[in-house]
């Protein structure tokens, strides 16, 4: 699969949908367990942006001497601007600060954003806090009240129990954990058919103890299909889609627990 996190595990073209766990920015508002909610998620994209692509800043003509000393901030600003839902209080581009109002609900959300330290720390009214991290290579950490969550390379690995792929190289897209739960995906390309990979998991998941159900389908000769096994005595599932493309299978893998 693509290295480039997408939106949540992808479903293969005609696929029926199938339970899965929660889409990226679902399981965010799960860790930041509300601090910000809508205020967070906008900001923490262009955040991102503000670090990795200050010249795309650039190009869309804003403030770019604030974008020079601090991309995070001048990314947040944009954010706002952009999105009719929220508004800006009040900023101080000395302190690095922005005050932010969600107009549906009326909550304002304080944000504090470090150049140096690539950081960014907003509280809610009520005092709860969250931190996001990010690198110039690309990961982002996200520490909420709830839990926390990684994004690209730092994102943690999956646990033992989800099958591996022989020969894979596989690479994280995302990793989320709170009190008694975690999720994941992670995925790779092979130049195994979608047939043979779907097999493998499903073997191995069924041997695990997992109930496992196979589906696949081919569009224009080309075949994509899911395996979705869940082990309820352990509060385990894991689903794994595979598809082809001129360059191989693109396989992903996703992963949830409870405790």
């Amino acid at each position: 699969m693509s290295t480039t996190p997408s939106t949540g595990p992808q479903t293969p073209g005609g696929m029926p949908p199938a339970a899965v766990p929660a889409k990226k920015s679902n399981v965010l508002l799960w860790v930041i367990g509300g601090c910000g909610g809508l205020i967070l998620i906008v900001v923490i994209a262009v955040f991102g942006l503000g670090f990795w692509g200050m010249h795309k800043m650039k190009e869309a003509g804003f403030d770019t001497e604030l974008a020079k000393k601090n991309p995070g901030l001048a990314g947040a600003k944009l954010a706002v601007a952009m999105n009719k839902d929220l508004e800006m209080v009040s900023s101080d581009d000395s302190a690095g600060t922005i005050v932010v109002r969600d107009k549906k609900t009326g909550k304002t959300s304080t944000m504090k954003f470090d150049p140096e330290k690539k950081t960014m720390v907003i509280v809610d009214e009520s005092g709860k806090q969250a931190t996001i991290t990010a690198s110039d290579s690309g990961n982002l950490e996200v520490k909420g009240p709830e839990g926390s969550f990684k994004m690209g390379a730092s994102a943690d690995k999956p646990p033992d129990w989800v099958p591996s792929y022989p020969g894979a190289s596989p690479k994280n897209v995302y990793s989320a954990s709170s009190e008694g739960e975690q999720t994941g995906t992670s995925g790779f390309t092979t130049s195994d058919a979608p047939e043979k990979v779907l097999s493998y998991y499903g073997d191995q998941l069924k041997s695990g103890g997992f109930k496992v159900s196979t589906t696949s389908n081919t569009t224009d000769g080309k075949v994509a299909g899911i395996v979705t096994a869940e082990d309820s005595a352990s509060k385990r599932t894991v689903m794994v889609t595979a598809s082809a493309d001129d360059k191989g299978t693109n396989v992903s893998v996703t992963f949830s627990s409870k405790k």
